[in-house]
């Protein structure tokens, strides 16, 4: 059974340039952002700690939305954040609804065919479970016959998908995958008992396990780290050099490095940049 849950959300919060203070001399922007004053992102805030809504229900938080602010802010333009459900991202890209994606999106040879990427931080992902893991649910493959929450449209559900089907070609149950458009909604099923364990990344899992009062554990990390990147259309290289810019610049102040620790997100992230990319 698959089961997809949720409408796309469209809002918007237009930040100041002077919103995140960027020291030293601005990244120059492309000639179409300096007209308009504004970098418009598209995102999917229900995915905190790194892209999420304050509690007003309106602002932007998270590290990934602190990152945006400081891109924008090194340009001397506002930041614009459009709210979209993940798997609405691309099609939004796609019709010039926004300038750039930033949603831990990960860099496939797929989308490396349709877009621009800047990467900023590898991580991996594995399998949030009840603390003590009493299914002993470690790999995917342990999932067969399991009913697994996953985000809709993300690496970790193509993931999951081809398991299955792996699995039933093998004559063994495939996996229950309950697709769900955040990961807040599917940290709820799983809160509320109704999947066995949620697919998802490492920093996500870390996010829930410090908040879960002991509940729940990491069962085990099965997918090697991923390249995290923001993704940008094909061809717009001004813009992606300028994002690479930004993106460089707060690697090299340590302002990377103070974002990533001041959003409790140290454990299995490393950053990106032009001075150490990820492969």
């Amino acid at each position: 059974m698959r089961r997809i849950k949720g409408l796309v959300v469209a809002t918007a919060v237009l930040l100041s340039a002077q919103s995140w203070a960027v020291a030293g001399a601005s990244v120059e922007a492309p000639a179409s952002i300096k007209a308009k004053k504004v970098l418009t992102f598209c995102s999917d805030l229900e995915n905190p700690p790194a892209e999420g809504i304050a509690d007003d229900g309106v602002t932007p938080k998270g590290a990934a939305v602190d990152m945006m602010n400081y891109i924008a802010s090194s340009m001397e333009v506002a930041a614009k954040i459009d709210n979209y459900q993940f798997s609405g991202l691309f099609a939004a890209l796609d019709t010039g609804k926004c300038d750039l994606a930033v949603a831990s999106i990960g860099r496939t040879p797929e989308r490396m065919q349709r877009y621009e990427f800047v990467d900023y931080w590898r991580f991996g992902s594995g399998l949030l479970v009840p603390t003590g893991n009493p299914k002993h649910l470690a790999r995917f493959e342990d999932l067969s016959g399991r009913r697994v929450a996953v985000l809709l449209g993300s690496n970790n559900a193509k993931a999951l998908h081809n398991i299955s089907d792996d699995l039933k070609a093998s004559g063994k149950p495939p996996i229950d995958i309950v697709e769900l458009g955040t990961n807040a909604v599917a940290f709820q099923d799983l809160s509320l008992g109704r999947v066995d364990a949620l697919a998802t990344d490492t920093v996500v899992m870390n996010y829930y396990m410090s908040r879960s009062h002991g509940r729940f554990s990491i069962g085990g990390v099965p997918v090697p780290p991923k390249t995290i990147s923001i993704a940008i259309p094909k061809g717009n290289v001004a813009l992606k050099n300028a994002v690479q810019a930004s993106i460089d610049r707060m690697n090299a102040t340590g302002e990377m490095a103070r974002l990533i620790k001041r959003w409790g997100i140290e454990k299995g992230v490393t950053t990106c940049n032009s001075t150490n990319p990820c492969p």
